[in-house]
């Protein structure tokens, strides 16, 4: 029988979708603790433009240190000389800056930036009853009141124990006019945002929609964060140093993808199939990627593919898909029988967490069952969609962990930040995370950028805050900007290394919206992350109990932040 299209739902779905439970993942990796190893080659990648250090950017802590130049200056207020990082219960806050005394230089940019405000603009998308029925459905849905009151929260907390050099933040709300895959009313928004509103950063945005963080950067406006997710490598540098995203680029993740398979995948047998009679058979690969209809991501897909042949891996096939909610089904039953037709032992999958639902199910119905591998994903590798997808196929899924290794919400550094400096948990209840991601990455910019506030400052500022010492807590992820050995050259993108997980439809806990069943993925070696071209050649624990963790109930030493009292004036210190 032919498959039925569902109902028309495009708008709604296409914009929400990747909010889903990127509310309460994605916005980790950007506070997760951050490391190298100076000794390890660097990975090749396309460098970024070349940035030479701006005169006006302060000396950071690390650097002073390293020069022996510590007793120079006056440290800023609520810096520890210990960690020579602002004081506050955080895995990797800003590095301390000499204490401002004196004049800023005045208004910079009037209005965006003056001698006493920065004026920060924060995206809220349309509502929608249809979309806002489906996110409590599935437990995330946060009322818009309640998201405005978690911004403003986090921004009062850094603001209060960054320095911002003689100004404060002025907060301008951005409503979101069109679908979030409506390039159209994008381009609008943000150019509203620049032009009426006069904004020089934004925080979140219509992340389907390339046209707002292109239109930002092209009115030299910082587009931080969720403003721009997954957006291709030769997009973020052509707009540097306007755009700044949390993850890494697909290029990055195709590199740490084609290292993974090169070392513990190609030439082997398909041992982890479905198929009992693929388990025999040397591996042969089919990739399934996501892409716009304008072909945004080509090529980023282009790429991987050439990385895989120069590693010696060819492909059976390549099919790409698009979000196309008026054929859901359709496109995943076309796309099933492709990967039926070329009987490729193991499928590559890299794109959203909706569209492998459709896609499982259809291999099913085609009696296929390969390996899954995981490619770096938006929040597929995340447990709240794992349980979605077809069992009898995600039983036989392994790949790149992004997403840090998990923790109990009661000990989310979000949460307990928020905690520690209010005296209450976050106002919002699934989106806090992600609202403290946004905010810490914007202002560890502009406390670093110093007083002269110019994007191109903040750029310098950035690229020079140095990972922490390595202290071999090799289940943090990594998120650096500029160049710290992790690529070669200037790095405009965030998180550094992945780990690898396994799906098991048997293990029983929470998943991110802290909703208990069965399917958990699974974390090997507890999570331990490597870089691109550092992934171990000894066989992955893949499909193995041992060692592997689901959630982490009790902070591991490298989880755990340093303690502080909470701040005198604080409202959790009765201020």
């Amino acid at each position: 029988m032919q498959p039925t299209t569902p109902r028309k739902r495009r708008s709604p779905l296409v914009r929400y979708a990747p909010f889903i439970v990127i509310v309460v993942v994605i916005a980790i990796v950007a506070v997760a603790l951050a490391l190298s190893n100076k000794n390890d080659k660097k990975t090749a990648i396309t460098p970024g433009s070349k940035v030479a250090p701006a005169s006006d950017v302060p000396i950071q802590y690390q650097a002073a240190q390293k020069a022996g130049t510590l007793a120079k200056y006056t440290w800023q207020d609520h810096c520890d000389s210990a960690t020579g990082r602002v004081a506050m219960p955080v895995l990797s806050p800003a590095p301390c800056v000499p204490k401002y005394e004196g004049t800023n230089g005045g208004a910079i940019a009037a209005p965006e930036v003056t001698a006493d405000t920065i004026r920060i603009g924060y995206y809220l998308s349309k509502p929608d009853p249809v979309t806002d029925g489906l996110l409590k459905a599935t437990g995330t849905y946060d009322t818009p009141a309640k998201v405005e009151a978690t911004i403003k929260d986090y921004v009062q907390l850094f603001e209060n124990q960054y320095q911002l050099w003689g100004r404060k933040i002025q907060l301008v709300k951005i409503q979101g006019t069109g679908a979030g895959d409506d390039e159209v009313a994008a381009k609008a928004d943000a150019d509203k945002a620049a032009k009426q509103l006069h904004v020089f950063a934004v925080i979140g945005g219509p992340i389907q929609a390339q046209s707002f963080s292109s239109e930002l950067a092209a009115n030299k406006v910082l587009c931080v964060g969720t403003c721009s997710i997954a957006a291709p490598q030769r997009f973020i540098q052509e707009h540097s140093p306007y755009i700044w995203p949390i993850g890494p680029s697909p290029e990055q993740t195709s590199q740490m993808l084609v290292s993974f398979i090169k070392q513990q995948l190609a030439g082997k047998p398909a041992q982890y199939a479905g198929d009992p009679s693929f388990r025999t058979k040397t591996r042969t690969f089919a990739f399934l990627s996501y892409d716009t209809k304008d072909g945004r991501f080509k090529a980023s897909w282009d790429d991987m593919i050439q990385r895989l042949k120069d590693a010696g891996i060819s492909l059976k096939l390549h099919k790409t898909y698009f979000l196309d909610f008026n054929a859901l089904t359709q496109n995943a039953h076309d796309i099933a029988v492709a990967l039926k037709q070329a009987n490729a032992t193991s499928v590559i999958f890299t794109g959203d967490p909706l569209m492998p639902s459709f896609f499982t199910k259809e291999a099913t119905a085609q009696n296929y069952y390969p390996e899954w591998i995981m490619a770096g994903t938006v929040l597929a590798d995340t447990s709240v969609f794992g349980r979605s997808f077809d069992q009898s196929q995600w039983a036989h899924a392994f790949g790149l962990e992004l997403t840090p290794a998990r923790v109990v919400q009661s000990k989310n550094q979000a949460y307990t930040v928020h905690q520690w400096y209010f005296g209450s948990k976050p106002p919002s209840d699934k989106s806090y995370a992600i609202s403290y991601g946004d905010v810490k990455l914007l202002l560890d910019g502009l406390q670093s950028a110093g007083p002269k506030l110019t994007p191109e400052n903040y750029r310098a500022g950035m690229y020079a805050i140095a990972p922490p010492p390595d202290a071999n807590a090799s289940i943090a992820t990594s998120t650096t900007y500029g160049d710290h050995g992790f690529w070669n050259g200037n790095d405009p993108n965030g998180l550094d290394n992945a780990g690898l997980l396994w799906w098991n439809p048997n293990a029983r806990g929470e998943d991110e919206t802290g909703i208990v069943g069965n399917g958990m993925y699974e974390l090997v070696d507890g999570g331990k992350r490597y870089p691109a071209g550092r992934w171990p050649s000894t066989p992955a624990k893949l499909f193995d109990p041992a060692g592997a963790v689901t959630i982490y109930n009790d902070l591991p030493p490298d989880l755990t932040p340093k303690s502080y009292p909470s701040p005198p004036g604080s409202p959790a210190a009765g201020g």
